[in-house]
């Protein structure tokens, strides 16, 4: 066996190596998905992410089963480690990586997207009817945030145009973490009125605060709505 690559523990390349070669279509027994969720959960640089990165592509590419939490532990893991675009590149990857994505995660990624990566944080909100997701208060209001969290006139006009598009629907898709992200960007910005009016909005919408309750999964690991 190969020495590990820099910044990947030597347990940890055993087990890719081992698991690679398992999920070969020669090898007559297949791992079990928690080896892959172990690894996942268990990596602790941006190293040991992109080689269990790896496994997962072997892994789909041989068409082994994954469920909606194996795609949550990813987004988790993307997040614990800051490498956002490891998850963006795999949503974008549908052929190759064949991800389960539910509304939970995708919000959470598209509010830990805002500010430098905003780009990024569009192209996860365009995918949501590629993954069969309809689109909810918390993917607006996740895309609204971030956006408020990105710096000048260009980040700032992206806001309000996916604001009002929420707000615009029929019941209104926003959140009141959005609304409240609005009301200080305006105050920042001297709009007055538009503050008074996003927070007329929050009182008058009577919304309840995002849950930060984690998503639960079933023993097959798929979500508990």
């Amino acid at each position: 066996m190969d020495s590990p690559p820099a910044n990947v523990r030597p347990d940890i390349w055993q087990l890719v190596v081992s698991t690679i070669m398992r999920v070969d279509p020669t090898y007559a027994r297949v791992p079990k998905r928690s080896v892959l969720h172990w690894l996942l959960q268990n990596t602790t640089t941006r190293e040991e992410l992109d080689v269990a990165i790896d496994v997962l592509q072997h892994w789909r590419m041989r068409m082994l089963p994954i469920t909606q939490a194996t795609t949550q532990i990813v987004a988790e893991t993307c997040i614990r480690l800051e490498a956002p675009d490891v998850f963006v590149a795999m949503l974008m990857d549908r052929w190759k990586y064949r991800q389960l994505p539910i509304n939970y995660n995708m919000a959470k990624f598209i509010r830990f997207l805002g500010g430098e990566r905003l780009d990024d944080a569009f192209r996860l909100f365009a995918l949501y009817p590629f993954y069969g997701l309809k689109y909810d208060a918390p993917a607006y209001g996740a895309l609204v945030e971030a956006c408020c969290q990105g710096e000048g006139e260009e980040a700032w006009r992206r806001a309000l145009i996916v604001a009002e598009e929420g707000l615009a629907s029929d019941p209104p898709l926003i959140t009141k973490e959005a609304l409240a992200a609005l009301e200080k960007r305006s105050v920042e910005k001297g709009e007055d009125e538009m503050a008074k009016r996003y927070q007329s909005l929050a009182d008058s919408l009577s919304l309840e605060p995002v849950s930060e309750e984690p998503a639960k999964f079933d023993e097959k690991g798929n979500h508990l709505v």
